[in-house]
């Protein structure tokens, strides 16, 4: 009894390791429209609705060190934490980093902004730049509280190509 106990106690304690770390890339997602809530693979959830759609679609092709990217998850506008449109959501754990590459869809610069869903806070806004105007722009947080986080715009349309969490 003793050793089904610690064989339990122990695979609880393993998936509770394996579910932060990960990525979603616009490479690897279905081309298409995003009309509701989309759940992806590493606790990645897209949220678009038929008011404020999101999109996968092709891009401009974007080379950052050895990745290509010929896809990117648009946002297609403006986006909200509070009521949950056009944003992109993940889990994160203490001490992990975020790394998000994109760039805006028009011209100059627009924010991004990486929150914690869980208690509302602003982590960071990322002024991304033009992908008419230059290189992909990446950014890189470390979270120290884990939790939920998301990205999303409040000025127009933003491209995310990735998004990695790492240690």
């Amino acid at each position: 009894m003793k050793k089904i106990l610690a064989a339990v106690a122990a695979t609880f304690m393993l998936s509770a390791f394996t579910f932060a770390e990960g990525y979603i890339c616009g490479n690897d997602l279905e081309k298409g429209q995003i009309t509701e809530e989309k759940q992806e693979e590493d606790g990645f959830v897209l949220f678009g609705s038929t008011e404020k759609a999101m999109e996968v679609k092709k891009c401009d092709t974007r080379t950052v060190g050895d990745d290509t990217f010929t896809q990117c998850i648009s946002t297609k506008g403006s986006g909200s934490a509070k009521k949950m449109e056009r944003i992109v959501t993940f889990p994160v754990k203490a001490g992990e980093t975020v790394k998000i590459l994109c760039n805006n869809s028009g011209s100059g610069s627009r924010p991004l902004h990486l929150v914690n869903i869980d208690t509302g806070d602003e982590v960071k806004v990322i002024a991304a730049g033009s992908y008419k105007e230059g290189d992909v722009h990446i950014d890189s947080t470390k979270i120290d509280v884990a939790g939920t986080y998301g990205v999303y715009s409040t000025s127009g349309g933003m491209y995310i190509y990735k998004i990695e969490i790492n240690k």
